[in-house]
C-alpha cells in the first residue's frame, strides 16, 4: 500500500482509534491488541513510554500488525505525556473518527469493554465517556478502594460532580475536545484529574458506563508510585483550594493585627466586631480574584455582585457569631474566628462552586 492510499484509509476511518500507553508491557497487550481489532474497533495506537530494550520484542510484535502504529519516547515521560503523544498523533492522522478511546496496558480492561465505551462515545457525541468500576468487590485491593473514596470525595466537594470512579483509565475522548485535552497540565497520573476538572470548567458532560473490575495479582503490574504519583494527584486538590490558604491567611492576619490597635481603644465586642469586619473585607478580595481567575476561571456575568451578596452575608455572621461567642465565653476571639470561618468554609465553596462562578 502506497502513501496515497493509506492517507485514504485512515481518512475514511469514522469509529474511535484505540490508544494504548505502555510502559514495561508483557504479551497481554498483544494480546489485548488483537482482540480490540477483533471486536471491530478499526486502529490501534500504542505509545512506547520509555519501556528499554526488555520490552523491544513486544512493541516489534505489535509494529507487525498493520492497524497497530506504534509511537516511542526515548525515555519515561508519564503516562499523561504518553497520553497526549497519542492524542497529537490522532489529530493529525484521523480527521474523521469520532475521538479516542484509552485504555490500560496491564490487564485491567477487555477488549469487550473498550469496545462498549467506543459505542458510547459514538452514540453521545461531545461527552466524556468514563469506564468505571465496581469498587464494592471484594477482589478490588484494599489501598485501590480507599485512594478512589478518598479521591472521589474531594473531586465532588470541588466540582459537585458525584462520580464513581474518578481514577479510571478506560476513557472515551471525543475529538472535538481533543485539542483542550492536549493543552492540560500534567504529565504523569495526575493528567487524568486535570481532564475530569477541565471537564466542569468548560461544561463538558460526563458519561459513566458500568466495566469489569479486574485487579490482576492485586494490581502488582501497575507503575503507579503510591507515594510521588499520589502526592501528584492530590496535588491537584490543594491547587483548587489554595485560595481558600491564601484568603484565610490575609483574614486572620488582618483580624489578629486589628483586634491589637482596637482593643486598648474600644470595649472588647466592638473592638472584635470591627476587627472581624475589616479583615473580612480584605480576605475577600483576595479570594475573589484567585477564584475566578486560577480556582473556577470563569467568566460568569454579575459574578461580582453575586460574590459580594454572598461575602456580605458571611461577614455579617462571621463576625456576629465570634463577637457573640467572645461575650459569652469571657474572651477567646482568635480561637473562635478559626472555628466559625472553618465551618463557613464549606458553605461558601458550594455557593461560589454553583451560583457566583457557575
Amino acid at each position: 500500500m502506497d502513501n496515497h492510499e493509506e492517507a485514504a484509509q485512515k481518512e475514511a476511518i469514522k469509529s474511535p482509534v484505540v490508544l494504548i500507553p505502555a510502559l514495561s508491557p508483557d504479551g497481554r497487550l498483544i494480546e489485548l491488541t488483537h482482540q480490540v481489532l477483533k471486536s471491530g474497533l478499526e486502529y490501534v495506537i500504542v505509545v512506547d513510554d520509555g519501556s528499554g530494550e526488555a520490552s523491544a520484542p513486544i512493541f516489534s510484535e505489535l509494529e507487525r500488525i498493520p492497524a497497530c502504529m506504534v509511537l516511542r519516547h526515548t525515555e519515561n515521560k508519564g503516562k499523561g505525556r504518553a497520553l497526549k503523544t497519542g492524542m497529537q498523533f490522532f489529530l493529525a492522522n484521523f480527521p474523521t473518527s469520532a475521538g479516542i478511546v484509552m485504555a490500560d496496558c496491564d490487564g485491567q480492561h477487555t477488549a469487550a469493554d473498550i469496545k462498549i465505551v467506543a459505542d458510547e462515545l459514538c452514540a453521545h457525541s461531545g461527552e466524556l465517556i468514563l469506564g468505571v468500576r465496581d469498587f464494592s468487590d471484594e477482589k478490588v485491593p484494599a489501598r485501590s478502594r480507599f485512594g478512589n473514596v478518598i479521591t472521589r470525595r474531594f473531586f465532588k466537594l470541588l466540582t459537585g460532580l458525584n462520580l464513581t470512579d474518578t481514577q479510571t483509565g478506560l476513557r472515551g475522548i471525543p475529538a472535538v475536545w481533543m485539542e483542550l485535552f492536549c493543552s492540560l497540565t500534567g504529565e504523569r497520573f495526575d493528567y487524568e484529574l486535570h481532564m475530569l476538572l477541565a471537564c466542569k470548567q468548560h461544561g463538558i458532560a460526563i458519561r459513566q458506563t458500568s466495566i469489569a473490575t479486574i485487579y490482576l495479582n492485586h494490581n502488582s503490574s501497575t507503575h503507579f508510585n503510591p507515594l510521588t504519583d499520589s502526592f501528584r494527584v492530590y496535588w491537584v486538590f490543594l491547587k483548587f483550594i489554595s485560595s481558600s490558604l491564601i484568603s484565610f491567611a490575609v483574614d486572620y492576619g488582618s483580624f489578629l493585627i486589628c483586634l491589637a490597635i482596637l482593643v486598648p481603644i474600644a470595649k472588647p465586642a466592638i473592638a472584635v466586631f470591627w476587627a472581624g469586619i475589616v479583615s473580612r473585607v480584605l480576605s475577600s478580595t483576595v479570594n475573589y480574584i484567585v477564584n475566578r481567575t486560577a480556582v473556577f476561571k470563569s467568566a460568569a456575568k454579575f459574578s461580582t455582585i453575586k460574590y459580594y451578596i454572598l461575602c456580605l452575608v458571611l461577614m455579617i455572621i462571621s463576625s456576629g457569631t465570634v463577637t457573640l461567642l467572645h461575650v459569652l465565653f469571657g474572651g477567646g476571639a482568635p480561637f473562635f474566628k478559626i472555628l466559625v470561618d472553618s465551618l463557613l468554609f464549606f458553605g461558601s465553596f458550594t455557593i461560589q462552586r454553583e451560583w457566583v462562578f457557575s
